[in-house]
């Protein structure tokens, strides 16, 4: 199957896990034509963003101009949430800490402070005090980035989904791309299991599989495992903020 003559399809999306699944409904509620394609039936832990949780900050040490994509971020989720009736963001602050000369306490600070994102300085007397599983030493410091918190990947994608279907997008699971091209002036066609399709444009989201569908671009990328742990407290009291 080829879609030929006018674009039955504006946007083709290339994966549909935490990425994928952002821009399937939000090209979809601005009028775009899109279908949206992912190897597995989402959401899946075969991709890049699934698990207990990831954390959600805006006070960014990493660099200060990841903060006005993640304030706008913020305001999307919110909006997702008034539009599904369901609680995504949890709010429940975050802790960085550090030696009171380390870049991340200081640098989520500077972050904090060109921004106005609330938030506080606690020394090691008091991080101690009011969460006593933690035990620094004397230069031991913490900002308390109060409105941060954390999201259920899995929860959300799903959500996103959700809406990209609520908004016209088609979503096709199970279907593993073959490869693609953008024929000059002519959009670009996709090459799927089941047929190939024709758009005017084309969003890769493939996580893991990146490599494999950007193999004809010479882009000199490499993926990477990144592991991360969940572990189940003693005693869950000893890390609840004090204050609270």
């Amino acid at each position: 199957m080829v879609n030929r003559g006018k674009m039955a399809t504006d946007v083709i999306v290339i994966g549909m896990g935490a990425m994928g699944s952002a821009a399937a409904p939000h090209l979809a509620e601005k009028g775009h034509r899109v279908l949206a394609f992912d190897r597995f039936a989402p959401p899946h832990s075969r991709g890049s963003s699934h698990g207990v949780s990831r954390v959600f900050r805006q006070a960014y040490f990493e660099d200060p101009r990841y903060v006005r994509p993640l304030l706008r971020a913020r305001e999307l989720w919110t909006r997702l949430e008034r539009d599904t009736g369901r609680q995504l963001l949890r709010v429940t602050g975050v802790l960085i800490i550090g030696p009171n000369d380390g870049q991340p306490v200081a640098r989520s600070a500077e972050s904090a402070r060109q921004f106005h994102i609330p938030h506080e300085i606690v020394s090691a007397s008091e991080l101690k005090r009011r969460w006593p599983a933690f035990r620094g030493e004397a230069d031991t410091v913490a900002l308390l980035e109060h409105y941060a918190g954390y999201l259920v990947p899995e929860f959300c994608t799903e959500q996103q989904l959700a809406q990209a279907a609520l908004a016209g997008a088609r979503l096709h699971c199970n279907e593993p791309v073959l490869g693609w091209s953008a024929p000059a002036g002519n959009g670009v066609r996709v090459r799927m299991e089941r047929g190939t399709y024709a758009a005017e444009r084309l969003v890769i989201a493939a996580g893991p599989w990146a490599l494999q569908v950007l193999s004809r671009t010479d882009l000199p990328l490499r993926v990477t495992r990144l592991v991360a742990c969940w572990f189940e407290p003693r005693e869950r009291l000893a890390f609840r903020n004090k204050t609270t």
